[in-house]
């Protein structure tokens, strides 16, 4: 395969990075065009920016309504950033590779495990062609479901066209609709809420979760990184719906089927979702934390999803558990988890709620606050967009050019991944420190 000069000479998660970048920027372009917007007008570039990586990040947020603003060619050019931000850049090349009849090189396997978070470079390329399978079959199957509601409901064109559209937008984790206020007039539809929580739910456990589930009848077991990502999501699954049903309980109607299912997509769709029935405005605040720590969370390493990671925070609790029982070592399932694991987490999250206070100071000092709103108006935000979760409260519409552009980061973070985007920055040089060895002294701390 033929690949330029100056990409040789670049790291896998620069290249990743460049790749996106590109992908943003010829998106963007065709979003400012003319034959983009519904009334043949050109939209502003830093809008058009901000929805090519809003899209491609899959997160959703918008600056403008995506029913209203854009026509179906604007809508077209979102839904391919949203699968390419969804399966990965890295899933083209495989493709074209495969069309051609080329291997990859060894730098394209490199890339390929980094785009993926394997954990080596063997088998990486049959493991994206299965992804691409699993991911299609699952976007149709979700746009086959949702067609049995849409069609009756919007016609023929339209409605298989919005099955489509919210069926890779669901299953991508990317929160974008073509129904002008989220699923709102979908709020006691416990059919099309269950199918989109499900497709939501798919596209965030994980390729490698996936494949370890799909081959479990052949291989007979499954991956530590499985079993720990599938006890956690159904640990907030099951918690977020209980917790949601109690503080929601006042909105019961006597319909349980209703509630339940009401219940069961709100303690799914902050994990990256994006999609709504419900004003956030006129929720209480504990519903608010509620719904900030889910996205915080999100979904598992290696999905479309955005957040520290299901496994990233069940590592963190099993070693503060490790830690109260006095233990040495952090043990799941009968294995110890290496310190460097450890040592990962922990740069994760201080990393990440790092940003999140910097960039909630900026929102602060640059965004206007309507009355009645707190700092949470801004703090749901900003994890909105660095989890690539796409729930607002109503800021983005009004976000000033430095909100936009901090947002558009945040984004951009989220989706490429908190160690991707230090790995690409970090000098090239490293510095063997077994050959340099300095004395202990100890600090006094806590």
């Amino acid at each position: 395969m033929f690949i330029p000069q100056f990409i040789k000479t670049m790291k896998p998660p620069q290249i990743i990075i460049t790749v996106f970048l590109t992908v943003i920027l010829i998106g963007s372009v065709c979003l400012a065009l003319p034959i983009s917007d519904q009334n043949g007008q050109a939209t502003s570039y830093l809008d058009s920016l901000f929805m090519a990586v809003s899209a491609t990040c899959v997160t959703g947020l918008a600056v403008v309504n995506t029913a209203d603003h854009w026509n179906t060619f604007g809508q077209v050019i979102i839904l391919i950033m949203v699968e390419v931000g969804g399966l990965g850049f890295m899933s083209f090349l495989v493709l074209l590779l495969n069309m051609t009849g080329q291997h990859p090189s060894f730098k394209s396997k490199m890339m390929i495990r980094d785009a993926y978070n394997f954990t080596t470079i063997n088998g990486g390329v049959d493991l994206v062609k299965s992804i691409i399978k699993l991911s299609l079959i699952t976007q149709f199957i979700g746009a086959l479901l949702l067609s049995l509601d849409f069609v009756p409901r919007f016609g023929w064109q339209k409605g298989v066209w919005f099955s489509i559209f919210h069926a890779v937008s669901a299953h991508s984790n990317a929160g974008f609709d073509l129904f002008e206020t989220s699923l709102f007039q979908f709020r006691d539809n416990p059919y099309v809420l269950v199918v989109m929580s499900l497709l939501i739910l798919s596209g965030s456990f994980g390729f490698i979760v996936w494949f370890d589930l799909l081959n479990y009848k052949t291989i007979k077991k499954i991956t530590l990184h499985s079993r720990l990502a599938l006890t956690m999501t159904a640990i907030l699954v099951v918690s977020g719906t209980v917790l949601y049903c109690i503080l929601n309980y006042r909105s019961f109607n006597g319909h349980i089927g209703t509630f339940l299912a009401q219940n069961f997509f709100l303690s799914i769709t902050p994990r990256s979702g994006g999609f709504t029935f419900n004003n956030y405005n006129a929720t209480s605040y504990a519903s608010l934390v509620l719904t900030m720590f889910l996205m915080f969370v999100g979904g598992t390493s290696g999905s479309t999803a955005g957040g520290v990671k299901t496994t990233t925070f069940g590592i963190l609790l099993i070693n503060i558990k490790a830690i109260f029982s006095n233990r040495q070592h952090t043990i799941y399932h009968e294995r110890r988890i290496p310190f460097r694991t450890i040592s990962r987490v922990y740069e994760v999250v201080f990393i990440y709620l790092g940003i999140i206070f910097i960039s909630s100071f900026i929102l602060l000092v640059t965004e206007h606050l309507p009355e009645n709103n707190g700092i949470e108006y801004v703090f749901f935000e900003v994890i909105s967009a660095l989890a690539t979760v796409g729930l607002s409260l109503g800021l983005t519409p009004h976000l000033t050019v430095v909100g936009k552009i901090t947002i558009m980061i945040l984004m951009f973070i989220g989706r490429i991944g908190i160690m991707t985007v230090i790995y690409a920055v970090s000098s090239h040089s490293k510095v063997d420190e077994t050959l340099i060895q300095y004395p202990d002294e100890e600090i006094v701390v806590g």
